[in-house]
């Protein structure tokens, strides 16, 4: 019986200095965040999502962490790309922002600026002087069409997405679907938008066979001809 009361005051002990020793610790300057690392940034840069939560050397890392969940939807109200945001500490002072960001699609010339577009053909409302990265460029499409070419160009293969350049929205009277396409080693492409998904995987292939640049046809078919040659 003795023993248990023995026990039962060492276990009170132990929290009262636990206690003191956490009072202690968020009351001093080592509770203030040190040093914050973002980590999975694409498109971002890692000051703009620092500047985004507001979070400081002022900050303490117990009101980080019990305020993660209104810190991440303001961050994210504040920068639309954002998918998600979680934080993790370290070193009991420093910071981890863990982002994930929504996969950029391309842009859309508007207005005198560039918009991003993400998932699904969603265009963020931020305006941007000049895109940023090798994603390609959208011209004349409306919403719908936008978000079905946007849907294409994220299907399509790696290394036929990075040779994308601009799209346009060019149909006919004959078809209504078609579609022109700058690629960045110097070719045009001219598809239907109902298959190009299917044919451009072959563009590599047939860029490749090419003896001078020129324009690849797959609108009806695949055939390719060179620039000075008319059609």
């Amino acid at each position: 019986m003795k023993r248990r009361i023995k026990i039962s005051k060492n276990g009170l002990i132990f929290i009262i200095v636990f206690i003191i020793v956490l009072i202690a610790y968020f009351g001093s300057p080592l509770s203030k965040v040190r040093d914050i690392n973002v980590k999975g940034v694409n498109d971002l840069g890692a000051q703009q999502v620092i500047n985004a939560t507001k979070i400081d050397e002022n900050s303490t890392l117990l009101d980080v962490l019990l305020h993660h969940g209104s810190i991440s939807k303001k961050t994210a109200k504040k920068l639309p790309s954002i998918k998600s945001v979680t934080f993790r500490t370290y070193n009991l002072r420093d910071l981890v922002i863990n982002v994930k960001e929504y996969p950029t699609l391309g842009y859309i010339n508007k207005d005198g600026g560039y918009y991003r577009i993400i998932d699904n053909g969603r265009v963020l409302n931020q305006k941007l002087n000049s895109p940023i990265g090798n994603y390609p460029i959208y011209s004349n499409f409306n919403s719908g069409r936008l978000r079905e070419i946007a849907n294409i160009y994220a299907d399509l293969p790696s290394n036929v997405q990075t040779n994308v350049s601009e799209f346009y929205n060019s149909p006919t009277k004959l078809n209504p679907y078609r579609i022109k396409i700058d690629m960045n080693d110097g070719n045009k492409v001219i598809a239907d938008m109902r298959t190009v998904k299917t044919k451009l995987k072959y563009y590599p292939g047939m860029a490749a066979q090419m003896k001078k640049k020129g324009v690849i046809d797959l609108e009806i078919g695949a055939y390719s001809y060179p620039f000075n040659v008319k059609k």
